[in-house]
């Protein structure tokens, strides 16, 4: 007999998550299983997992799963799981929360549990401005720390500080003065909290640092002692040339690293003890004590510093001083004082002594001797004395002196200047190439300083100079260009008020040449329209006789002509005729040449020649225009006259553009020609020209810009029949219109002579509103259109408008009116007269 078991199954349906708290608080590193879940009842037996999520609550699949850490029990289809943890400090924050599940579906418990782990507090830390410092410092006595104390821990610790009088301070930052004169001092840093968990009881915990502070000071005074006897009063009596020890201590922490002593002249001496082998100074003595604070904070190393001072009353004899040598003039006062350092005590006596004769002159500290004469040089003596009597000692007497020079001097005196040959004489005239010797003599006490000069020109060549009281020089081969001019002996030494001088002139008779202290220029580079002069210095004797002996030619096609003075050539000669000058005011081309000057005195004629020369940037070109040649549908021919160079080679820039356009187009032009074509424009369209020349040294003005409109195709490809028209070169700047007008229209135009009228086609003008046709001479001033043809024939009319700005040199805004005939060919559509074509242009301004 069979049998058959039928197995209901109850899915899972909810889920219980205890406690029923939002947050539990467990202490670190402490297990505890106070968190269970509990399933539904479900069959087959529900089962329970665990997940720990730390802080990915958006994404379940990265939530650790801590299942293992649980035990589970099942009763009546109903499944509890109790999860065992031991918290650590990295599970603070996280939430914990189960999945149930039976094979029928599964349940996530719809609360979550935070753990909020309790963390004892950690040993304090102690920082200085932000930075962690160990646990023993060091600071300087009288500084005030700034130190902060920092703990972690769950919940924040309290922070309090206990100083070494057991006072507490309640806060994170302190600041300690340090004042008291001991070596250590101790402060603690406490860190306390309260630990409360969920379930248990509170749980008080602190932790603590101590702070051991050295405290560094500078020495103190130091106290002196010369054997066994202290030292009261900084004045101690000594014997000069006696020994002499000084002992000393000061107390500081760290102990003094260093004793030093600076003696009178900066003398030093390191040590305790001060020896003074020979005592030779007064003082001051000065006792420097030093020691090394190497703090912890900054400055980290200070330098204590203490010190004595004291002074020496010395017992010494007078001492007397060099004199120097003596120079005293002839008749004058001789006056000389003993210079001496007065002893101690100070009671001085003198004696002055004539050591060549062993008399006494003077018994005074001061020596006056009137009206000195030479025989009264040679030496002289001078005795100082005084009497010391030191304590416990017998008198010594003492002295000293010292002995010098008196040299009896008077100024120096030129006796003599002369050329041998020529005594007495203060002028002499030789040839050229011709000796000359000049002789000087002089008498003096110190011997005189003589020097022979070439004073032409105020120069002050120096021929010979020495230190005897006769000089002399030779002048061979002379020359007129160096050695004709005035010459000097001149003589002094310490005692001359004013230099003494004797002159002679020697005049050297030679031809007319260049002087090599003005040499001319041979080569000037100028501007037109600026000033020029050309100078021309000789040198010659005797000097040319009139101004008819100097000649200025000018190079002019190959030949040479006389250059006459004119309004604007000047030509000066200096009044010792030994230079002459050609002013040339506002150059013209034409005095861009060669020019020579001619000098001739009774020996011999000399000749410089002179070249002026261009150097600026190049004449705006002359005469710019359109040529003659028919203008195409995308060519027209430009021609223009060079202006003047500048003295360089020179090339030509053209610009165009369309006239509605922005931009320019330019073509440069290197070979030497005055015509080009403009390739490559737009059939029918309006264009601007204009042009300027360069050169090395920079460029032309422009050009005023000339306006024009290339011929228009027609349907079958030929040409337009309209023409172009050229502004020419007249005052102002002109814009030409063509009136082109068909011959069968002829008849429904008038033609007549109106002086007044205006332009008949104002509205042609592009731009030019405001410009207005003037008075011809021509019979045919106007073109008017009657109203029933005029539309019929505008278009045309404003393709055969061509503007042109005119070449001009500025000035007034004259507007004339040209006529012009030209022969036209049969299909050509224009009124015809005698068979000729009459095209009206009609000039007016218009803008650049």
């Amino acid at each position: 007999m069979s049998s058959l078991t039928l197995e209901h199954s109850v899915p899972v349906t909810f889920v219980t998550l205890t406690p029923g708290i939002q947050t539990i608080s467990v202490l670190q590193d402490v297990a505890t299983s106070v968190i269970k879940c509990i399933s539904s009842e479900g069959h087959p037996t529900p089962s329970i997992t665990w997940y720990l999520d730390r802080k990915t609550i958006s994404n379940d699949t990265n939530h650790v799963d801590i299942t293992s850490r649980s035990s589970s029990e099942t009763t009546g289809g109903v499944t509890t799981s109790t999860l065992a943890i031991t918290p650590t400090v990295e599970d603070h924050g996280s939430t914990i929360y189960c999945n149930v599940s039976n094979g029928y579906g599964q349940i996530i418990s719809n609360r979550r549990i935070n753990l909020d782990v309790l963390v004892f507090p950690s040993r304090p830390t102690v920082q200085h401005k932000s930075v962690i410092i160990s646990d023993t410092i060091t600071v300087i006595l009288n500084s005030t720390v700034s130190l902060e104390c920092n703990s972690s821990g769950n919940p924040k610790p309290n922070i309090s500080w206990i100083l070494s009088n057991r006072s507490v301070i309640n806060n994170t930052a302190i600041e300690v003065t340090l004042d008291n004169r001991v070596n250590t001092d101790v402060i603690t840093c406490r860190a306390t909290s309260a630990l409360q968990p969920t379930y248990g009881a509170i749980i008080p915990t602190y932790n603590t640092t101590d702070l051991l502070i050295n405290i560094l000071y500078s020495p103190s005074i130091p106290t002196c002692s010369i054997g066994d006897t202290l030292i009261t009063e900084y004045t101690i009596r000594a014997i000069k040339n006696k020994p002499l020890n000084i002992n000393c201590t000061s107390k500081s922490n760290p102990p003094p690293t260093s004793y030093s002593w600076t003696l009178p002249g900066g003398i030093k001496q390191d040590g305790q003890q001060l020896t003074i082998s020979r005592v030779l100074l007064e003082g001051p003595y000065t006792l420097d004590v030093n020691n090394v604070m190497n703090s912890t904070f900054s400055p980290q190393v200070i330098t204590g510093h203490a010190n004595s001072i004291f002074t020496l009353d010395i017992l010494f004899p007078v001492a007397v001083h060099n004199i120097e040598n003596k120079t005293v003039l002839r008749n004058q006062t001789l006056s000389v004082t003993c210079p001496v350092t007065l002893g101690n005590p100070p009671e001085t006596s003198f004696t002055w002594i004539h050591v060549d004769t062993s008399h006494t002159v003077g018994r005074d500290q001061g020596l006056l001797l009137p009206n000195m004469q030479t025989t009264h040089e040679g030496f002289y003596k001078c005795q100082a004395n005084n009497t010391m009597t030191p304590t416990g000692c017998c008198v010594l007497p003492a002295y000293d002196e010292t002995m010098f020079y008196v040299d009896v001097q008077y100024a120096a005196n030129i006796t003599r200047f002369y050329a041998t040959g020529f005594e007495n004489v203060p002028n002499i005239t030789v040839n050229e190439s011709q000796t000359v010797i000049l002789q000087c003599d002089s008498d003096g006490d110190p011997l005189a300083s003589m020097l022979l000069i070439n004073n032409t020109r105020g120069e002050n060549d120096l021929i010979r100079g020495n230190y005897y009281n006769t000089i002399s020089a030779s002048i061979s081969h002379a020359r007129c260009e160096y050695d004709m001019g005035i010459y000097q002996c001149r003589a002094n030494n310490t005692h001359n008020k004013i230099q003494q001088v004797r002159e002679i002139e020697i005049k050297i008779r030679c031809a007319p040449r260049s002087s090599p202290f003005m040499p001319a220029t041979p080569k000037v580079w100028t501007k037109t329209n600026s000033s020029v002069t050309l100078t021309y210095t000789i040198v010659a004797y005797p000097p040319p006789s009139s101004s008819s002996a100097f000649v200025w030619r000018k190079k002019v096609n190959e030949e040479w002509f006389i250059v006459n003075a004119t309004r604007r050539l000047h030509i000066q000669i200096s009044q010792d005729r030994l230079q002459t000058n050609l002013s040339i005011l506002q150059v013209q081309e034409d005095d861009f040449t060669n020019y020579t000057v001619k000098v001739n005195n009774d020996i011999g004629t000399t000749e410089q020649t002179f070249v002026i020369l261009a150097n600026e940037q190049p004449a705006i070109p002359e005469h710019f225009r359109v040529s003659e040649d028919p203008v195409t549908d995308n060519t027209v021919i430009v021609e223009w006259k060079p202006g003047f160079n500048g003295g360089e080679n020179q090339w030509f820039v053209i610009g165009y553009k369309q006239e509605t356009g922005n931009n320019w187009t330019y073509k440069t032009i290197f070979e030497d020609i005055t015509r080009t074509a403009i390739e490559g424009l737009v059939a029918g369209s309006s264009y601007q020209f204009k042009m300027y020349a360069e050169n090395s040294v920079g460029r032309s003005d422009k050009t005023i810009v000339l306006t024009l409109a290339t011929r228009a195709k027609a349907d079958n490809g030929s040409t337009s029949p309209v023409g172009a028209a050229v502004g020419g070169a007249v005052g102002g700047t002109f814009v030409i219109v063509i009136c082109i007008v068909l011959w069968k229209c002829r008849n429904t135009f008038t033609l007549k002579r109106n002086a007044d009228a205006g332009a008949p086609y104002d509205d042609l003008f592009k731009g030019q509103a405001n410009v207005s046709a003037v008075n011809t001479s021509s019979e045919y001033e106007e073109c008017r259109v009657e109203s029933q043809q005029r539309d019929q024939y505008e278009t045309l009319a404003e393709t055969s408008f061509h503007a042109y700005s005119a070449i001009s040199n500025g000035g007034s805004e004259e507007i004339r009116v040209l006529n012009r005939v030209s022969e036209a060919s049969d299909n050509d559509n224009a009124v015809k007269k005698d068979n000729k074509i009459y095209v009206n242009l009609v000039l007016s301004t218009t803008d650049n």
